[in-house]
């Protein structure tokens, strides 16, 4: 199922982790989110969640809040952020693994690069199309529910501060 909708399923499972994390951002905004939050919320590695947010500042989506170590802020308003900023956000994110992971490829023959350039432009539209249906759903249409009513682990005493992200 996960390929049905973008083709790429480990592309899927990191647009699905980026938008679990900005939604946890969303949720608590104005009010900053810190790693232990996070790795309540989403189970991941404080590692794995601080090069995450670190992407997120570097494209602008989050800032370090201040005074607060490895905690964040929405670098801008809840209610603008979509799916399309996360997909955005992991886009680039592989490009740039991309980048340090290939060398310089030789030149293509003219042929080739004839059906390059027409897969290319074909790539561009359908990206187009999928961004565009992307930014139709906005981040905070998700909403929190306590770890206990999804079975996870008890109910904290304060559980809405790792509650879960569902949508609505």
């Amino acid at each position: 199922m996960t390929d049905a909708i973008l083709g790429n399923g480990p592309l899927y499972e990191r647009l699905c982790v980026v938008a679990e994390v900005l939604g946890k951002f969303v949720s608590c905004s104005p009010r900053a989110v810190d790693i232990a939050q996070l790795e309540r919320h989403t189970g991941r590695t404080a590692r794995e969640l601080f090069r995450l947010c670190a992407m997120l500042c570097r494209e602008q989506l989050l800032r370090p809040a201040p005074g607060l170590a490895q905690s964040w802020l929405l670098a801008c308003p809840a209610g603008t952020l979509t799916l399309e900023d996360a997909f955005r956000c992991v886009l680039a994110e592989q490009a740039a693994r991309g980048r340090r992971a290939t060398a310089k490829p030789a030149m293509p023959d003219a042929p080739r690069r004839d059906v390059d350039l027409l897969v290319m432009q074909a790539a561009m539209g359908i990206n187009q199309s999928v961004l565009r249906h992307l930014r139709q759903f906005s981040l905070d249409r998700l909403t929190l529910r306590a770890p206990a009513a999804r079975g996870h682990r008890r109910a904290e005493p304060d559980a809405w501060a790792c509650a879960r992200l569902s949508f609505s």
